[in-house]
């Protein structure tokens, strides 16, 4: 199946959506703002003039102009100006923007709201905040959207499926180079997304401009101000350690929290003791403290009411009574709580969504369903990414302490669908143990989406790296994603090309050599679960191979060597007795990616190879800490049978105190080429961000212990 697909991709290489298509991406290696582009000249499309045809610009002259509202929404302002900074980097035409109390002409770009909208005809209402429609009703264009963020979304549409350009990363855009934009008649393309919250919670995502580009409508990395549309923010997890404090509340009321197993109510658990949410008072006290709450942060419209980050719940009769009547679902108290807030606060806040977590103990769904102001965040820590959300791949071989099976996530969410209206998915798409570890899921994200989709998914929330960077296919993974949430229900050859496009627009035509890595990732890892939380060899496993006999030593090694250990260099002996062999995917990761920087044609593309090939020296650094570590006390062996086979040449002490001092010796002074492996390792890190410094995440390299595996030395 997979070598079919690689056939197809390769195929979909000769097609494109539109000739500017083709054009190189130019790179901006500017960190996060200022993006600085060469335009590629493709092929113009041509003079020819047919009657329905929208020429915007002929021969580098525009008789156009922009059209806002007078009154514009502070987004539709900046749509209107980055359509104009567009046109003219793509053209080098300036198109004058005016405002819709001048008289109208006849050529005109209406973008946003207007009084032009009655040859439009559009459907506010349906289109609400992020919808938008792309039309063209005789020389007028129409680029319309909801007025907070769909204006802006319809105009970077339409500069990327109608003039070609892409917004691959913060730094990576493509503009094409037309002398003529000559369009013919656009029917009307309205998009409305079936998933209204959709975030990406990834370091690489901080720049809020590319956020919208890719209609991205809430981050963790930056904050998406009003003339960029704004945010659909959510207040953040876990609440409840506020909402009823421990600190406030427990010396007179300890019955508010949780009555653990020994009959005394929790004063302490990780982000605080969880509540009993049986207890009337504690309900009263959510209402209101809630209530100030939404008063006192205007512009957020989804309101977490979490529990506190760890396994504890209420045990008392009461509490115990709603789990049994809830079908055992230790959820039922929250959702009765959550509920009665979400009701009392209905008419005052009518649009306001109160969110909470479906989450360890709480992530079996409950009887009693959701009000319909109400929404559930779904975490899908322990799901396995190698196969697909919805595939029941029980039984497999297990490398982590996580059952890594989809089934019960699968179960979870199907329940969840019957009793919750909106679902918000909050995913995992990155191993937290070690970042830089492919993670092998390409061939699941399409279908995972949809699958979420069906199951009344209203909110998406991928959760990355958010500190330093990420090196591996995160920029991919999270322009996919992207891609998906805003439309869901693409096809899957969409989603491949979208995948190809990417790949061949960011790293160039070398890119199937980084096709055929992914591949080779997926592979070998289908046959178990992978996780989020374990280490490379784990998941892409070593071979220990023996080398010689366990009673052996070299045959160089001689009485005066021992006698002379400082003069030694034992490292060669390290793995006298075992050796490891590294992974196939890194042995073959080092050749393709290789391949694929061979083929680069700017140093531009280069530079992202570079970059991403850090993935493939991260896992190289775990191949050498196993072979050192398996080593580890081969030298001391050495010694024994050697000074054992020469029992004449040393005393009692000798045998003693030189295999002592030797192994110390050799401790003290082995591993130097390891070390300085992962010293360039860190280095090229640095190289490519200097978040890292910023952060403390390698600001302090020099004290790192660099004889431990990577997860040891970065956090």
């Amino acid at each position: 199946m997979r070598k079919i697909l690689s056939m197809l991709l390769a195929l979909s290489m000769m097609l494109t959506v539109l000739a500017a298509c083709n054009n190189e991406p130019v790179v901006d290696e500017t960190p996060d703002d200022g993006q600085q582009q060469e335009d590629i000249q493709p092929n113009d499309p041509g003079d020819e003039v047919v009657s329905d045809v929208l020429n915007l610009v002929v021969d580098g002259v525009s008789d156009y102009v922009i059209v806002r509202g007078e009154n514009a929404y502070i987004s539709e302002v900046t749509a209107s100006t980055e359509l104009q900074k567009y046109l003219k980097q793509i053209s080098g035409v300036e198109i004058p923007i005016v405002t819709d109390a001048t008289p109208a002409v006849e050529k005109e770009i209406v973008v946003g709201k207007t009084n032009r909208e009655a040859d439009g005809e559009f459907n506010r209402d349906e289109l609400g905040d992020d919808g938008l429609v792309i039309k063209s009703n005789g020389q007028k264009l129409f680029l319309v959207g909801g007025e907070q963020r769909g204006t802006l979304y319809a105009v970077y549409e339409f500069l990327e499926s109608y003039l070609g350009c892409r917004f691959y990363t913060k730094s990576v855009e493509k503009i094409p180079e037309l002398t003529t934009i000559s369009l013919e008649k656009i029917e009307e393309n309205k998009q409305i997304p079936t998933v209204m919250f959709r975030e990406l919670g990834w370091r690489d995502w901080d720049n809020a401009s590319f956020c919208v580009k890719r209609k991205i409508n809430s981050t963790w990395s930056t904050t998406l101000t009003e003339d960029l549309g704004g945010e659909e923010n959510w207040t953040g997890g876990h609440s409840m350690s506020w909402l009823v404090s421990v600190d406030q509340y427990y010396a007179e009321h300890p019955e508010y929290f949780a009555m653990q197993e020994n009959g005394e109510r929790a004063s302490s658990g990780r982000g605080g003791p969880q509540v009993c949410l049986s207890n009337p008072e504690v309900i009263n006290i959510l209402i209101e403290n809630v209530r100030n709450w939404i008063k006192s942060t205007p512009g957020v419209r989804i309101f977490h009411i979490g529990q506190n980050d760890n396994d504890d719940f209420c045990r008392c009769d009461e509490c115990v009574k709603i789990y049994n009547e809830e079908g055992g679902a230790l959820s039922g108290t929250m959702i009765r709580a959550v509920n009665a807030v979400a009701e009392a606060l209905a008419d005052e806040f009518p649009d306001i969504i109160f969110q909470t977590y479906a989450y360890g103990h709480t992530r079996s769904a409950p009887i009693t369903k959701t009000a319909d102001n109400v929404m559930i965040m779904l975490c899908n820590i322990e799901r396995c990414v190698s196969h697909r959300v919805d595939a029941d791949c029980a039984g497999m071989s297990k490398v982590t302490f996580i059952d890594g099976s989809n089934k019960s996530f699968k179960e979870d969410l199907e329940d969840w669908k019957e009793v919750a209206d909106k679902i918000y998915i909050y995913e995992y798409n990155m191993n937290w143990m070690d970042h830089q570890i492919t993670m092998p899921e390409f061939h699941n994200l399409y279908n995972d989406t949809q699958y979420y989709v069906y199951n009344n998914a209203v909110g998406m929330l991928s959760q990355g790296k958010t500190t330093g960077y990420c090196c591996e296919f995160g920029e991919l993974r999270t322009y996919l994603l992207s891609k998906l949430y805003w439309d869901p229900y693409m096809t899957e050859e969409e989603y491949w090309e979208h995948y190809r496009d990417f790949l061949s627009g960011v790293y160039g035509p070398g890119w199937e050599y980084l096709h055929e890595y992914l591949e080779l990732a997926e592979t070998l890892s289908e046959s178990q679960h992978f996780a989020y939380n374990d280490d490379v060899v784990r998941y892409y496993p070593l071979e220990v191979v023996n080398v010689h006999e366990k009673d052996s030593y070299p045959e160089e090694l001689t009485v005066d060597m021992i006698k002379n250990y400082e003069t030694v260099d034992w490292n060669k002996y390290w793995n006298w007795y075992k050796t490891v062999n590294e992974s196939e995917l890194t042995v073959k990761g080092a050749e393709l990616f290789a391949k694929a920087i061979e083929m680069a044609e700017t140093d531009s593309q280069r530079t992202q190879l570079d970059k991403i090939s850090i993935q493939i020296d991260y896992m190289k650094a775990y191949y050498y800490y196993e072979n050192y570590r398996v080593g580890n006390n081969s030298i001391g062996k050495i010694v024994g049978y050697f000074m054992q086979d020469h029992p004449e040449a040393f005393t009692t002490d000798e045998i003693l105190s030189y295999r002592k001092n030797i192994i110390k010796f050799a401790n003290e002074h082995s591993g130097v080429d390891y070390e300085n492996y992962n010293r360039a390792l860190i280095e090229k890190m640095k190289k490519y961000t200097n978040v890292y410094q910023e952060s403390g995440y390698l600001s302090d390299s020099d004290s790192f212990n660099l004889k431990n595996p990577p997860s040891d030395w970065l956090d």
